[in-house]
């Protein structure tokens, strides 16, 4: 079962940071509730659109839900923004691994780091 939760922090610099955190499955059936509320953070972010997408309580990242990620990656950088990604289980860093995608997104073991990562732009 996917629960997702999203909330806005303040970065040390002052920056407001919305943090997506989703929790249990990644997978097909989880698609249309990641995008949902990954398009919402991006609505509620600033002009310049700073996202955290904290992975720590994902089971299981199928390929399948990459393309979710991607395109609000996309919509991110388009905005002048940036994202980065808590990755701590080695489940998912091997799926982002394996289907080339960590090149892609700057990542962190933690929150906090990922926060001071994504106001360092």
């Amino acid at each position: 079962m996917l629960g997702i939760a999203e909330r806005t922090v303040t970065a040390a610099d002052g920056t407001a940071v919305v943090v997506v955190t989703p929790r249990g499955e990644l997978d097909l059936a989880s698609i249309a509730s990641l995008d949902t509320a990954l398009r919402s953070a991006l609505a509620t972010a600033s002009t310049q659109p700073q996202l955290v997408i904290d992975l720590s309580d994902v089971d299981v990242l199928q390929p399948v839900t990459l393309g979710v990620l991607l395109d609000a990656r996309r919509r991110c950088r388009a905005a002048g923004g940036g994202v980065v990604l808590v990755v701590r289980a080695s489940e998912v860093a091997a799926t982002l691994a394996q289907t080339g995608v960590d090149s892609l997104f700057d990542t962190a073991a933690g929150l906090e780091a990922a926060i001071a990562a994504v106001t360092v732009r």
